[in-house]
């Protein structure tokens, strides 16, 4: 499985390590396309190494950065930033909304071409950070708007960041959100603009279906969905620490116990004997004293992603049998009555999936 990219995480990386992390994966991949995000809407709490960076605004939190202009240098900032280590994208900044009003996605849209301007004599390939609010979106007609205003971006990449307040361990349930947000992915591609998902988790397969170019997700449940309270205490998201086996036959994320009680009763995805961290997990479940698995699991989810996202792409209807096949999966763990740890690990998210694809095969925009 390949990816075919990288999303440069200045939150988590310092300019140094950034540096060498780039080398290091031209080193192994000279063909990855690599691509800067400065993180801008990132909240206090979250910040890591960003403050390192250098481009980030005095009192960005208290200061008046409402108006383009006050922008201009910190963009120029945010370019310098990034030429060390010459990246193929660099994405414009886009602060949190106070409101996800017109005047917000027309003001990340000047921002978009600003960025486009300045960058135009370069290699860079600039992207518009369109940072959107689910539950705005959801509102009747209201993706209609925003693809309109986001479709006066100059440029041909859009980095897609959908916030809401799922926790970043939970799946997205909203139907109508979901439904909202693949709406506003087949517009935008239908008017040629290629769509960034970022951080995305097992429902990267919905903007898949709806079209996204491309789809970007991460080893920590935190980088798989962007929330306010993504940077919380992690123990309230699943943690770093506890480990999961993701289950593609229930698109589901199951604890170790869970995974045995699964296995007693029903088969694993067929998937999995193509999947080399599947069967080193499977392996080392086996042994009384084994090594740990936390890395495996990572990497497990991951080899996952890519593959399933090449399998799909371009491939709507292999997303309707995918959450048909998910749908009976659930029933026979019904059936058998199963029980999860997790209390909310039932599969309810799976209905909403399908009601929010078949609404999008079914109707027009």
């Amino acid at each position: 499985a390949k990816y075919k990219g990288v999303v440069l995480s200045p939150v988590n990386y310092s300019p140094t390590e950034t540096l060498e992390c780039c080398a290091n994966v031209r080193k192994k991949r000279s063909d990855l396309d690599i691509v800067f995000d400065p993180q801008l809407y990132v909240p206090l709490q979250g910040r890591g190494s960003l403050p390192t960076w250098g481009y980030m605004p005095d009192g960005v939190d208290t200061a008046d950065l409402t108006t383009k202009e006050a922008w201009l240098g910190i963009i120029d900032k945010i370019i310098g930033a990034a030429k060390p280590f010459a990246p193929n994208g660099i994405c414009s900044p886009a602060p949190h909304p106070r409101a996800a009003s017109n005047d917000y996605y027309e003001f990340l849209t000047d921002l978009g071409n600003v960025l486009v301007n300045k960058v135009k004599d370069s290699p860079l390939r600039p992207f518009l950070t369109a940072l959107v609010e689910m539950q705005d979106l959801a509102i009747s007609k209201r993706h209609l708007q925003v693809a309109s205003l986001l479709s006066k971006f100059k440029g041909t990449d859009i980095y897609l960041v959908l916030s809401d307040d799922t926790s970043p361990r939970l799946e997205r349930t909203r139907s109508n959100e979901l439904e909202a947000a693949a709406r506003l992915i087949r517009l935008l591609e239908n008017a040629g603009y290629k769509v960034l998902v970022s951080t995305t988790s097992s429902e990267m397969v919905l903007w898949k279906a709806a079209g996204a170019a491309h789809v970007a997700t991460g080893k920590f449940f935190n980088l798989r969905r962007f929330t306010r309270g993504r940077f919380d205490v992690e123990e309230e998201s699943g943690g770093r620490n506890l480990w999961y086996w993701f289950e593609p036959s229930l698109l589901a994320f199951l604890r170790e116990a869970d995974l045995a009680r699964f296995r007693a009763l029903l088969p694993l995805s067929p998937t999995h004997a193509e999947n080399p961290y599947s069967k080193a997990i499977l392996e080392k479940l086996g042994v009384a004293e084994r090594t740990p698995v936390l890395a495996d699991s990572w990497r497990q989810y991951m080899y996952w992603f890519a593959q399933c996202e090449s399998a799909i792409d371009g491939n709507p209807g292999a997303v309707v049998g995918m959450l048909d096949d998910a749908e009976e999966r659930w029933e026979a763990v019904g059936i058998n009555r199963l029980k999860f740890e997790e209390r909310k690990n039932n599969g309810e998210w799976v209905r909403a999936w399908a009601i929010a694809l078949n609404e999008l095969v079914q109707r027009p925009d």
